[in-house]
């Protein structure tokens, strides 16, 4: 096999890129031999990124579709695959082997119990067809998370009816894939594709239909929108759109007065949504303003521990001096002989408590020096003093002579 023989691949392809390959038609041998065949030649010789599958298929073999189902799920390539139109019955298990599985908007999913081709329904079910229903019944649980009894559910079908049919919406509401796994085109080719397909009961009518809107025919007047009108390319394709509220209450087994519930709540919390975003902004504006406050204040505050850092500084430096006038004051003093050195503590703690008073009397108090002048000066002092320095033997020699006579002639004695 080589590139210019591919009938199912899409497109060009190139490694390390997304490449596209399509399963259209009933499930055959031939269809499932193909497929496989081409799409191994992608995953091993092309390598590309990731092989995006799409289907639109009535279903058919459930032996030969197994083996696309093990092709696409064991590859080593990322893989997802698409519902383009229908997926029914076995085709809805090809389209559960991607890692990925999504849905155009209007996408029909069918699944139902496997049937043998030429089993008559009135003989019981066979062996073979028990097996079959339990390794797809299997796949669904585990590859979407549904519960057994609601996959048994889904496969049974309502009574009188074949299995149970999806669009992308039910299917989101079954529980089987998110809503952003949802592609969406036109809403006006989504409805005309949706009016068409209603009241249709054959498969294979649907996948012919599905055939021509996915080929970009004009399957409606000229004013129409087809597929490839809105946007075909996939890697393009916004698949987010619209988050389903209501379908995923509904998932989670709410009763519909709980599903309105919710939807009204939802709805009265989307009204908010403007008073929200006002008061956002009221917020952050008050925000602004209070960081403009706290800057201003930061300010003040630094400049209030400047101008503390001053005043303490000149408060020791007024302190130093005060002690040091204090000190010279009393030492003075002491010099000048006008206090003793022994009552210093008593003058220091003086001056510290009113220096002004303590320099006041300390002015008041003459020096030593000047007593010791004025003592000298005055003639009542000069005797007194010479009285002072007379010796004992000095005052005996007074009286002696103040009694005999300097000559020896003895006076009376007064």
């Amino acid at each position: 096999m080589d590139i210019n023989s591919l009938q199912y691949v899409v497109g060009e392809v190139r490694e390390n890129e997304a490449a596209t390959i399509r399963f259209f038609g009933r499930v055959t041998e031939e269809t499932t031999t193909r497929f496989n065949d081409e799409f191994d030649f992608l995953e091993n010789v092309i390598r590309p990124s990731c092989i995006r599958v799409l289907i639109n298929s009535e279903g058919g073999s459930v032996l030969y579709g197994m083996s696309t189902y093990s092709t696409i799920a064991n590859s080593n390539v990322d893989t997802e695959c698409v519902i383009e139109g229908v997926a029914a019955s076995m085709a809805s298990i090809i389209w559960a082997a991607g890692r990925r599985s999504l849905m155009r908007d209007y996408a029909i999913l069918m699944i139902h119990n496997p049937m043998l081709p030429g089993e008559d329904p009135d003989s019981g079910v066979s062996d073979m067809v028990q097996a079959f229903t339990r390794q797809i019944e299997t796949i669904y649980r585990k590859r979407f998370g549904l519960k057994a009894e609601h996959v048994r559910a889904i496969m049974d079908g309502d009574a009188g009816k074949d299995g149970t049919y999806f669009d992308a919406q039910a299917a989101v509401k079954a529980g089987i894939i998110p809503a952003g796994n949802i592609i969406r085109t036109s809403k006006q080719l989504c409805e005309r594709v949706h009016d068409q397909v209603a009241g249709m009961t054959d498969t294979a009518s649907i996948q012919e239909l599905m055939n021509r809107v996915s080929a970009g025919n004009q399957l409606f007047d000229a004013g129409g929108a087809t597929l490839n009108q809105t946007e075909n390319d996939m890697a393009n394709e916004n698949k987010t759109q619209g988050f389903e509220y209501g379908a995923i209450a509904a998932s989670l087994g709410m009763k519909d007065k709980e599903v309105k519930d919710v939807m009204a709540r939802i709805s009265e919390l989307a009204a908010l949504e403007p008073k929200y975003k006002e008061l956002e902004k009221s917020l952050s504006d008050a925000q602004t303003v209070i960081a403009g406050k706290e800057a201003t204040i930061q300010n003040l505050q630094k400049d209030l521990s400047a101008a503390t850092a001053q005043l303490s500084a000149y408060q020791k430096k007024e302190r130093e001096e005060q002690t040091s006038r204090i000190e010279t004051l009393v030492e003075n003093a002491i010099t000048e002989g006008k206090i003793d050195r022994e009552s210093k503590a008593q003058w220091v703690e003086m001056a510290t408590a009113n220096i002004t008073l303590a320099e006041s009397t300390l002015a008041s108090i003459p020096a030593r020096e000047k007593i010791s002048a004025e003592i000298a000066k005055d003639p009542g002092n000069v005797q007194a003093a010479t009285e002072a320095a007379k010796t004992a033997e000095q005052l005996m020699a007074e009286k002696v002579t103040e009694v005999v006579g300097r000559n020896f002639e003895f006076r009376k004695l007064k």
